[in-house]
């Protein structure tokens, strides 16, 4: 780590600047970080080479921009490189891949003691009373807690920094010196214990869903449901939900709903969870940090006013009637069940019950030919969003010329935006509701039939061929015909 001569008074107002504009905005409830979780390591901010490391716990989008930190961090290796703009993994103590005097736990709970004390984790204000230094900069504090932690890490004696004003030094004698009379800190003492915990096994709706039981050393914490439901204890009763305590057990309150789905109960409390832990670096971006090779590794500490977060999340399946369809197939000409013989419009009206409103569905049909349930590719859909669980929704189908003579039952199917299975099916050949009758083509004489589209048996066409009796009475006929005037002259005269 290099050190610096001093640099100009415009080089620290920017510094100030750009770390004032990072710590503008209030911290937000930030959801309790797991040992092995990684972690994006932003652009140091401060003087070169004593600054502090904000911290992702997601990678930003756009790393130029990344928006308010969720943590903020200080090595704690003075003689390896760090690198940032990349992702390391989060640690406990125990987790240390180096090998300087942080290895020791007297060491490690001074190094706490001074986080604990410093900036961010208490705000500017605060500790420029505490230390004697009004109109303390983030720069200033965190140099001074930067030069506080290596003189415990990596020298075990106070050093004759390079400060860059009087602000910097008095804040580093301050918590130097207070680490040093203190008997240091635990990771216990520094953060919160915050967990909740779901139900486990199947689940039914029109029942209390739990229990979600909450686990902290905060004598309080508030909870929340999303999406909202009442939250309850074991008999029902409302609970109030900004005084939950330690081992309290939660229920969601689902006696009224008959639909499947899924919540998630969210415990937030004051305070950090992340006292004590570390973030091992790699040297290059998705490398893994090793003892022989690692980049410098950095102690974690939340902002002054840190919100923490714990959540689990619940299932349950619905008793509600499942969807059921019927439809009903007329003329869309004049609503009766005969199409004209050269086609026309059949308009279907399906009847749905038991559907959700607000849920987008599509109902598809096709006409069949009742005759042998063969599809004839006439089809028609339709999309719709209920806004009851019952209602009717038509769909309509485009009949063209061939059909005539044959019935045609139209078959429908209803799906769920998202779901993959049909929700409800109507597919009966035999019901005569869902059925019309194309009439049958008109005959003229001389003329051949119109033709079919299948299903129906051709008619025979003018001048075709005649075989078997019909052939055989038709020459009888001709004969008897012809024999007739003979006949008429060999009968004899009465006299």
């Amino acid at each position: 780590m290099s050190t610096r001569t001093g640099r100009s008074r415009a080089f620290r107002a920017i510094g100030a600047l750009a770390v004032a504009a990072l710590l503008a905005v209030p911290t937000a409830a930030l959801a309790a970080p797991e040992l092995g979780d990684s972690a994006y390591i932003g652009a140091r901010q401060g003087y070169a080479g004593t600054g502090a490391f904000p911290i992702y716990l997601d990678t930003p989008a756009d790393p130029s921009a990344p928006g308010e930190p969720d943590l903020w961090a200080f090595c704690i290796e003075h003689d390896v490189t760090a690198r940032t703009g990349l992702e390391g993994t989060i640690g406990g103590a125990d987790d240390y891949l180096g090998d300087n005097f942080f290895t020791d736990p007297v060491v490690q709970g001074k190094v706490l003691w001074i986080l604990a004390h410093s900036y961010p984790a208490v705000s500017l204000a605060d500790l420029g009373t505490a230390a004697g230094a009004p109109g303390l900069d983030a720069s200033d504090a965190f140099e001074a807690t930067q030069y506080a932690i290596w003189r415990y890490t990596d020298l075990g004696f106070d050093a004759a920094w390079p400060w860059e004003t009087p602000n910097s030094e008095a804040v580093y004698h301050y918590l130097a010196d207070g680490a040093e009379a203190s008997g240091g800190l635990t990771p216990a003492e520094l953060s919160i214990t915050l967990s909740i915990t779901g139900p486990s096994g199947p689940h039914e709706a029109g029942t209390l869903v739990g229990p979600f039981t909450v686990t902290t050393d905060r004598p309080s914490l508030r909870v929340t449901a999303d999406p909202a439901v009442a939250i309850t204890d074991a008999a029902g009763t409302p609970i109030d939900a900004d005084a939950v305590v330690d081992g309290q057990e939660l229920y969601l309150d689902l006696r009224d709903a008959d639909t499947s789905g899924t919540a998630t109960v969210t415990a937030t409390a004051d305070g950090s969870t992340v006292g004590g832990r570390i973030v091992s670096v790699p040297t290059t971006p998705g490398g893994t940090p090793s003892e022989a090779s690692h980049a410098q590794t950095i102690a974690l500490v939340a902002p002054a006013g840190a919100v923490s977060t714990a959540s689990a999340t619940a299932e349950w399946v619905g008793t509600a009637v499942p969807p059921v369809i019927g439809t009903t197939l007329v003329d869309a000409a004049d609503g009766d069940q005969t199409l004209p013989w050269n086609g026309g419009t059949a308009t279907d009206t399906i009847a749905y019950q038991h559907l959700t409103p607000g849920v987008e569905y599509t109902v598809s049909g096709e006409l069949m030919r009742k005759s042998d349930g063969s599809a004839t590719g006439i089809t028609g859909s339709a999309t719709f969003t209920p806004i009851s669980p019952d209602g009717t929704v038509d769909v309509s189908f485009t009949v063209p010329a061939g059909y005539a003579g044959q019935q045609l039952v139209a078959f429908e199917t209803l799906t769920q935006a998202g779901v993959a299975e049909p929700v409800a099916v109507h597919h009966d050949l035999a019901d005569a509701a869902q059925t019309v009758t194309v009439e049958a083509a008109p005959v003229v004489p001389g003329e051949p039939a119109p033709a079919q589209h299948g299903g129906a048996k051709e008619l025979a066409e003018t001048g075709s061929p005649i075989a078997g009796p019909a052939l055989a009475a038709l020459l009888l006929m001709a004969l008897g015909l012809a024999l007739t005037p003979a006949a008429a002259r060999r009968r004899p005269v009465r006299r």
